[in-house]
């Protein structure tokens, strides 16, 4: 069961990476809002899937990463939820919505969410310290998500030095391109994860 849920956890992830590189193409926010919803509540699988898998002596690395794969989906989920219901609906006043709103270059949502994924990346980098590597795919696999943790720097620490500001210069087109950079680096840790546990199936 746990190889199973290793698969379709990794499968719903490289998906939803994909669609949300979709939604950023076709300027569709529900749609990458609705997706990032289902990549992270895919990718706190994904992580217990790894962790499943781990020896006694990397346990606490893989807890670790399970720990901080959970932080991740709660802001996530957090931050795009309330996009999706609050502020589509309008259901709040002016200025309760302008708080909210993650469009809003370092509103408290849009910092939310980078810090979201710092988290992420934090996940990605203790989960690789446990992976058992057995072949090459599993190398390039482990290395991807090692590297994927440097992603926590930016994340954490440009909101506080508040590069990305509502007066920030072609802010938005820069943030979807960075965003784009990240759904093509992300999709093959997904596809990768997802011949990992093929293997593990099969062996």
């Amino acid at each position: 069961m746990n190889k199973l849920t290793g698969i379709v956890s990794s499968s719903a992830v490289t998906a939803a990476t994909a669609l949300f590189a979709l939604g950023i193409l076709l300027s569709d926010q529900n749609l990458s809002y609705f997706v990032c919803i289902l990549l992270s509540w895919g990718f706190i699988l994904l992580v217990c899937s790894f962790a499943s898998e781990v020896c006694f002596e990397n346990k606490a690395l893989a807890y670790g990463g399970i720990a901080f794969s959970c932080i991740y989906g709660v802001f996530v989920t957090l931050v795009y939820f309330i996009q999706l219901t609050t502020v589509a609906n309008g259901t709040a006043s002016p200025e309760i919505l302008k708080f909210l709103s993650y469009t809003t270059l370092g509103s408290p949502m849009f910092n939310l969410d980078l810090l979201g994924y710092g988290m992420m990346a934090v996940s990605t980098f203790l989960i690789a310290f446990s992976l058992h590597i057995k072949c090459a795919a599993d190398q390039w696999l482990k290395a991807l998500l090692m590297i994927h943790g440097i992603f926590v720097f930016p994340c954490v620490l440009s909101p506080m030095l508040n590069i990305f500001s509502m007066n920030m210069k072609n802010g938005d087109r820069i943030g979807r391109i960075a965003l784009l950079l990240w759904c093509l680096y992300f999709i093959p840790i997904g596809i990768l994860s997802t011949f990992h546990f093929v293997r593990k199936q099969h062996n």
